[in-house]
């Protein structure tokens, strides 16, 4: 019997796809492995890398973008591990990272998924356990409440009030590695594949959270990710100073309207106008670079909600 199935969805990352691939051995000691790589019609060459350096890999090369869901379903379909491994192309998975998590699995039948702790390149931590968005998680990540109230069900990082190195209960774990029983697939259905990017382990989450199954935060188990770096951890703020502002927004409403209505959504996204819009009144007349920065992403953020 198969333990792991790791699915790997690729857009145009043939050399982070190269490096995940190769660190997999070390990552997955004592366990049996299949590993999918679904690619999103790359241009980069990264379907005949994998063919020729990674023959053991079942490559999927889809003749478009299908977005992360969708191709994450279409190996989820064919997956004959006990545990499925969601598996991002921009991360290095250390030792013995994925026996840890298929371990903690194995121990805790309740457990329907789990996830490692996520470490910049230079071993910085990065946060990935959180609790599920509220109407006003946003809100509180703009007006800096997270910090004084970490306990609070508004408050997305589990991080702040739990640490970052022991185990924990967690609503929903970053999707970048993000490891599931295979019978709570079967109870609960595949990714919703309406978000086209962002959100959608979140969704996914939330649907295995409500069919009894618990998700945990395992802190002995670590994997980078590199992509990480890039973007600021701000809970939802995030988005707007990084990359696809567009589809985060998209799945935003989409999320929202599913689990608050299309009132809690307008509700959620008018409060956030409204911080925005004070934060660039403030920072608008200063002419700092940090004051730049928040004024620049205050009104991105303020366009992409408005249309």
């Amino acid at each position: 019997m198969i333990d792991l199935t790791i699915v790997i969805v690729s857009f145009n990352t043939r050399d982070l796809i190269r490096d995940c691939l190769s660190a997999l051995d070390v990552g997955c000691d004592g366990v049996t492995v299949e590993t999918m790589v679904v690619d999103n019609a790359s241009t980069d060459g990264s379907s005949d890398m994998i063919r020729r350096e990674f023959p053991q890999v079942r490559l999927v090369a889809n003749e478009r973008n299908m977005g992360f869901a969708a191709a994450n379903n279409v190996a989820l379909r064919l997956a004959k591990g006990r545990y499925v491994v969601l598996l991002n192309p921009d991360t290095r998975v250390l030792p013995g990272a994925l026996s840890k998590l298929a371990c903690f699995m194995d121990h805790g039948p309740s457990v329907g998924y789990c996830g490692p702790r996520l470490v910049n390149e230079d071993g910085s931590h990065q946060p990935s356990a959180r609790r599920f968005p509220t109407i006003l998680s946003a809100a509180y990540a703009l007006v800096g409440l997270t910090r004084r109230f970490p306990r609070s069900r508004h408050t997305l990082n589990l991080h702040s009030s739990q640490g970052d190195n022991k185990c924990f209960r967690a609503d929903w774990l970053c999707g970048a590695c993000l490891m599931v029983r295979s019978d709570c697939v079967r109870q609960t259905g595949f990714l919703d594949q309406g978000f086209f990017l962002y959100f959608e382990e979140t969704d996914w989450c939330r649907k295995m959270a409500r069919e009894g199954w618990e998700g945990w935060y395992v802190g002995s188990a670590e994997v980078v990710h590199l992509g990480g770096q890039s973007i600021a951890h701000n809970d939802n703020v995030r988005p707007f100073s990084g990359d696809h502002p567009d589809h985060w927004v998209r799945s935003s409403r989409r999320y929202m309207r599913r689990y608050y209505g299309w009132s809690g959504m307008v509700v959620s996204e008018l409060l956030q106008i409204t911080l925005y819009l004070l934060i660039w009144l403030r920072h608008c007349p200063r002419r700092s670079l940090a004051s730049r920065v928040k004024t620049r992403t205050a009104a991105a953020a303020i366009r992409y909600l408005v249309t």
